[in-house]
């Protein structure tokens, strides 16, 4: 048994000339609205440079398509991300993870045990890093891979098709 699938269910259909429906009645209401606008203003050349301006963005804000979109959409999408404010809230993925700020919370002031070995141990790391007394094998091995890296920079295209260039870093 065949079945008939339908094919572009994501355009609409074109009802008067290259308008569909939708887009016919924006720019009737914009037409209406210049209508009004010629009895309200006095001058003609100011009724007209007026009404090409307004006709003209109407008319861009009804066909012109940015990445697929139609740019009413991606206007009143930009209107709302600048008007609404923007709150960015980290979440763990593992609730049993306690920021540092719970962490510190429960911690009593002055010296634990924990702050006291944390300390010790980054103390002899900075010193080893600083005399380079961490042993001879690392000490040529980390040289030899210093002079293997070098910096690289790519370039990239974001989403809205910007091009940006940006540190590569090749992780071994």
């Amino acid at each position: 048994m065949q079945f008939q699938v339908p094919q572009f269910i994501d355009t609409e259909d074109k009802i008067l000339g290259p308008l569909s429906l939708k887009q016919f009645f924006y720019l009737a209401i914009v037409a209406g609205f210049c209508f009004i606008l010629f009895f309200l203003i006095g001058s003609l050349f100011v009724w007209v440079l007026l009404t090409i301006v307004i006709m003209g963005s109407a008319v861009a804000l009804i066909v012109v398509k940015v990445n697929g979109r139609p740019l009413s959409r991606v206007f009143f999408s930009a209107m709302r991300y600048y008007w609404q404010p923007q709150t960015y809230v980290w979440q763990p993925k593992d609730q049993n993870m306690k920021t540092q700020r719970e962490i510190s919370s429960t911690r009593k002031p002055g010296l634990s045990l924990d702050s006291i070995i944390m300390g010790m141990a980054l103390k002899k790391t900075w010193q080893k890093l600083q005399t380079g007394t961490g042993g001879q094998a690392k000490k040529t091995g980390m040289r030899q891979f210093s002079q293997q890296v070098k910096e690289r920079y790519q370039i990239f295209e974001k989403i809205t098709g910007e091009r940006k260039a940006a540190k590569r870093v090749d992780y071994r």
